[in-house]
């Protein structure tokens, strides 16, 4: 199974050689990579479980003006950022990571549309009236994977939790929950 966050937690950085009371940062990528890359789309070609966690899809990377300036030229073809150069007085900008790039047009249509729907299900209900974790319906025709679904309250999901709404989510018909000691899946 294999689990992506999608939005800042794709940010790739590294400290180069640390300095005694400094730490400086610096972004070296963006997630996926090529090999990364080939293994999502054979992991897509199989059909094997691929769970797309949107809750932060859209939500922008801050980073100090010197860090942007410092990351590679390939990565920051890649990132549309806030502010211009001329603005030296902020030293904060923020980037925005493309949209769900390393997918498929179709599935990233379909991601689009389960944010649209899943934003309006929040803007008119609660969210203590809501799971945890909102996934994306499934119906006839959907492919099994990749899955989409949104974190309402992260903190809530530790990874055992969440290991174990993948594995719930990825199979097929009915099957019964052990705490509930009742069959789980009839409603998917």
């Amino acid at each position: 199974m294999l689990v992506v966050l999608e939005g800042p937690a794709r940010m790739l950085w590294k400290e180069p050689a640390p300095q005694p009371g400094t730490r400086h940062w610096t972004p070296t990528g963006i997630w996926p990579d090529d090999n990364q890359l080939a293994m999502v789309r054979e992991h897509i070609e199989r059909e094997r479980p691929l769970l797309v966690l949107l809750d932060e899809a859209h939500s922008r990377v801050p980073m100090l003006r010197q860090e942007l300036r410092a990351a590679p030229c390939h990565m920051l073809d890649s990132l549309t950022a806030t502010g211009t150069d001329e603005q030296v007085d902020d030293e904060v900008v923020e980037v925005q990571l493309p949209f769900l790039d390393w997918l498929p047009d179709a599935h990233r249509t379909r991601a689009a549309r389960f944010l649209k729907d899943s934003d309006a299900t929040l803007s008119r209900t609660p969210v203590a009236l809501l799971p945890p974790l909102m996934t994306e319906k499934t119906y006839d025709g959907l492919p099994p994977s990749p899955r989409f679904a949104r974190r309402l309250l992260p903190n809530a999901l530790t990874a055992g939790r969440l290991a174990a709404a993948v594995e719930h989510l990825f199979v097929d018909g009915p099957r019964p929950c052990a705490a509930a000691r009742s069959e789980c899946g009839a409603g998917r």
